[in-house]
């Protein structure tokens, strides 16, 4: 499995997890956005979503899933993932969040 991290803070300052990747054992792509404290409830997961659940393989469609969350993931994040799915990468972490200052 690749996964691919992003955090941000929210309005409330809380940290909003997103991860990004592909399963290779299972063949899919997989998004998941969490806020801290609340891990049970997801703000957004492909197992939730009709429209995506294990079948969805466009990490193009998480694009707009995203955007109307309000989040804005680097490109490269984006680009790495696909390049996982295209090669069938496992056992990969990335965390592309930038450093806070």
């Amino acid at each position: 499995m690749s996964r691919h991290e992003f955090r941000l803070h929210d309005d409330a300052d809380k940290t909003v997890t997103v991860v990004l990747g592909y399963d290779r054992p299972l063949d899919y792509l997989f998004c998941t956005v969490v806020r801290e404290g609340e891990e049970d409830s997801p703000l957004y997961s492909n197992f939730d979503d009709d429209e995506a659940g294990l079948h969805q393989q466009d990490i193009n469609y998480f694009r707009t899933i995203l955007s109307g969350l309000g989040i804005d993931l680097p490109e490269q994040m984006f680009l790495e993932v696909e390049a996982d799915q295209l090669s069938r990468v496992g056992n990969r972490e990335v965390d592309h969040t930038p450093s806070r200052s």
